[in-house]
């Protein structure tokens, strides 16, 4: 499943506990208990997700941002499930997308913009669709993968990662769609 590269990069971009008060300095601990017990519920199907943690942060705007906080676990499963699926979508993507993808930044995205004024490109496109991660529909994004992945195990998993309820204030809500930004790697503004 990827679980040593996966575990680096949880460690590397550390973040806040879960609903289980877990730290990320615990995981290899836990992960030598547990990932046994983990990995056989997962593929007999009883491996269910914790409850994301839900923290409103303010945007520049003035206006607030939910973040959702997976448990140092879930997000060990989380990083190995998306380290599979990105060797598969990667390719399809252009050379100029620079949005939360491997290897590339925005100031990659602004050396490019200027390579291109300066060969007399008057034009550039930036598209940000507002409130994309507050209304993705969980369907459209399970097709999008199961047309690339066919494995039932991993579409489960992430079926159940999209549909475990958010607590906010201490009260569970359900989610139907929508994609809660985790604290590392959501857009600016």
């Amino acid at each position: 499943m990827g679980g040593h590269k996966a575990y680096r990069r949880v460690v590397s971009n550390r973040g806040s506990c879960g609903v289980d008060d877990m730290r990320v300095e615990d995981l290899q601990e836990h992960l030598s208990t547990y990932q046994r017990d983990l990995v056989r519920d997962i593929l007999a199907n009883n491996y269910l997700p914790n409850a994301i943690r839900g923290v409103e942060i303010p945007k520049s705007n003035g206006k607030k941002r939910l973040l959702g906080i997976p448990t140092v676990v879930d997000r060990w499963l989380q990083q190995a499930v998306s380290q599979q699926l990105m060797t598969r979508f990667e390719l399809e993507f252009s050379d100029f997308s620079y949005g939360f993808r491997p290897k590339k930044n925005m100031q990659q995205a602004l050396i490019q913009s200027l390579a291109y004024i300066n060969k007399g490109y008057s034009d550039i496109v930036d598209i940000d669709l507002s409130k994309f991660f507050d209304e993705v529909a969980h369907y459209k994004i399970l097709q999008l993968i199961y047309e690339k992945v066919k494995c039932k195990t991993t579409l489960r998993l992430i079926r159940k990662w999209l549909r475990a309820p958010i607590l906010i204030d201490g009260k569970l809500h359900k989610r139907r769609k929508g994609l809660p930004q985790d604290e590392r790697n959501r857009p600016a503004g």
